[in-house]
């Protein structure tokens, strides 16, 4: 009738959808084949060049085009070191025309990681475009990193991206610390900012408290999940974690499992921390009730039970 929309059919929408995706097919296969015709070419082909740029904006996860990047930077950097006979024999390439390619590189790299904050292969050539610029901006690659992780914390190629250039520009620990401890009170539930923390810490008896207090408020806040209590088992097998300390935790989980008694995470923490302390007879009542709480696992923790009665 007139003045109503028309509601295409599951039937069309099928067809329509196959259509597209046909063509997408034929064009990719199309792009492919001429990149892969001119990959050997030298000078490089800026046609092909830049249709790889545009795949990769699309899908950054073909690694077979970032080799074909790589292969044409290092061609055009060896071009210019034979240009310059002196660049070639001090190895450094200082030339505003190879920066210049890079800067594009680099900004391709920024466009993939918006289509696609995760992909290994665009943050490892954004690393590696970056070490052959003469003047790589490190900080601002470090203000990206907090960006990206402001946005979403459990980006894991992110944070080894942000390692790196820990290591290459020299943050002091103290700074990468506090960094940390905000990304952890802002998501208690994020393995990648827990792992990042235990990359910095060298526990000692002067921080394994401050680590305890933070850890301690994490599981009392959410004790079912299991990011936090990795980080608290990473800290509670250190030696640098003191008898007495050990116990005044294994009562406050004491205190914990009556207010979560069905929850394993607690019992599994009494487990490290009874082991430590070498409380024995302990291993029987805890481990029968993790096999009824967490009977998919039934299996290890019979392991368990078993290592500990041998152990005993």
């Amino acid at each position: 009738m007139h003045g109503r929309l028309k509601i295409k059919t599951t039937a069309q929408q099928k067809a329509e959808k196959e259509l597209k995706q046909s063509n997408q097919l034929t064009q990719y296969k199309a792009s492919m084949s001429q990149i892969l015709l001119h990959r050997n070419c030298d000078p490089f082909d800026p046609v092909s060049f830049k249709i790889c740029a545009g795949l990769l904006s699309t899908n950054p996860d073909i690694y077979t085009l970032w080799n074909y990047r790589k292969e044409v930077i290092l061609r055009e950097k060896h071009r210019y070191e034979e240009s310059d006979p002196a660049a070639k024999e001090d190895g450094d390439v200082d030339l505003k025309a190879f920066d210049g390619l890079l800067e594009k590189e680099i900004s391709l790299t920024e466009d993939c990681l918006r289509a696609n904050p995760k992909s290994y292969s665009a943050w490892y050539h954004r690393y590696w475009v970056l070490m052959l610029h003469s003047q790589p901006n490190w900080q601002q690659e470090f203000a990206l990193c907090t960006k990206y992780l402001s946005v979403d914390d459990r980006n894991f190629h992110c944070w080894d991206y942000r390692r790196q250039l820990v290591n290459r520009i020299g943050i002091t620990l103290p700074v990468e610390i506090k960094f940390s401890t905000e990304r952890i009170n802002n998501n208690f539930s994020n393995y990648s900012s827990w792992h990042y923390r235990s990359t910095l810490i060298q526990l000692n008896e002067q921080c394994i408290e401050e680590e305890l207090e933070l850890v301690k408020n994490a599981v009392f806040t959410d004790p079912g999940d299991s990011s936090a209590w990795f980080y608290l088992k990473w800290v509670v097998t250190n030696p640098a974690l003191g008898k007495e300390t050990c116990q005044e935790l294994l009562d406050t989980l004491e205190q914990l499992q009556e207010l979560e008694p069905d929850c394993k995470w607690v019992l599994l923490a009494k487990g490290w921390l009874m082991k430590r302390l070498h409380v024995k007879d302990y291993a029987v009542e805890l481990y029968t009730q993790l096999i009824h709480l967490d009977a998919m696992r039934k299996g290890l923790y019979r392991d368990l039970l078993q290592n500990c009665i041998e152990n005993s």
